[in-house]
């Protein structure tokens, strides 16, 4: 007898109970969520709803905008309540690795294909772009993407990550592909700076960070340049996708909203883990601080400002 098969993202502790102890943060969590999807999607399988709910003291401690407790990202309408907790608790796990098989071989038991962590990151959902965009925005609470529609971004986004982030011991340890460091805000400067310059006038700035105003003061007191936050991090996520042209930080948080939006972004250099769009023509890349602009970038530029 076939017995049903589930699929389902595991994102930290205590999730059986409908909130969780901790855990990364939501670039990090999206990963095992949409490589449960995309498997899900080619199988017609059903999934279990993920516990995106949490409880963390890190970002109250730094005072953050945003608490990171994800209480209300998310209204994914799958399976949830009892037959949840009974299916975590009851049904035989199956680990990612084992999936494929795991739909083929019978059983007495229903089973759960559980998703957890970020390995090979968007390697095995970059065909899956739109089916996993498609369902995050299904499941996405209303009132945080009609927070990231209202952004309408004429210029340059730059999304700067500070939080828990430390600062690295030199540049050289960034440049070695060395992740979750804060950038140098020099940098920022510097890319916005060479921007303007190429572009022959003063693009508008939209600056995203978790950052302090003193934090960003380098970056701020440019001049016009807007610091926005649409009210959580799904919302600035959202809205951060639909930047024309964005700067990026050393986060998947900056890596999702690439993902999601395939517009021109722009890394620091040794940075850039890997390429996210099938369409070449749109840059993704690095840019140096004496490095100047490629031609595709200064396509973009051109059409920002005619358009101011």
């Amino acid at each position: 007898m076939k017995v049903p098969v589930y699929t389902f993202a595991s994102l930290s502790k205590g999730e059986s109970f409908g909130i969780r102890l901790g855990g990364p943060g939501l670039g990090n969590l999206l990963f095992p969520w949409a490589r449960s999807v995309a498997f899900a999607k080619r199988h017609d399988l059903q999934r279990i709803n993920s516990t995106w709910r949490t409880v963390k003291l890190g970002p109250l401690l730094r005072g953050e905008f945003d608490k990171r407790l994800y209480n209300d990202l998310f209204d994914e309408r799958e399976i949830s309540g009892l037959k949840k907790f009974f299916l975590l608790q009851l049904a035989e796990k199956i680990s990612e690795k084992d999936a494929e098989e795991a739909i083929r071989v019978t059983g007495r038991r229903p089973k759960v294909v559980v998703f957890e962590g970020m390995e090979r990151l968007f390697e095995p959902i970059l065909k899956d772009h739109e089916a996993v965009k498609e369902e995050l925005l299904k499941m996405v609470s209303s009132h945080h993407k009609e927070a990231a529609g209202r952004f309408s971004p004429a210029g340059i986004s730059v999304h700067i990550r500070m939080g828990d982030f430390s600062t690295p011991p030199d540049e050289e340890t960034l440049r070695e592909g060395h992740w979750n460091y804060r950038l140098p805000l020099r940098w920022y400067v510097n890319v916005v700076e060479n921007l303007r310059k190429t572009a022959g006038t003063t693009l508008p700035v939209y600056v995203f960070s978790d950052g302090t105003d003193e934090e960003l003061k380098d970056v701020l007191s440019l001049p016009h340049v807007e610091r926005v936050f649409f009210g959580s991090a799904i919302a600035d996520m959202l809205a951060l996708s639909r930047s024309r042209l964005m700067v990026a930080s050393a986060s998947t948080f900056s890596m999702w909203a690439s993902y999601l939006g395939r517009m021109p972004v722009i890394w620091y250099p040794g940075l850039h883990r890997m390429k996210l769009y099938v369409d070449t023509t749109v840059y993704e890349g690095t840019l140096d601080y004496d490095e100047t602009v490629p031609k595709s970038l200064r396509e973009t530029l051109s059409g920002l400002s005619a358009n101011i």
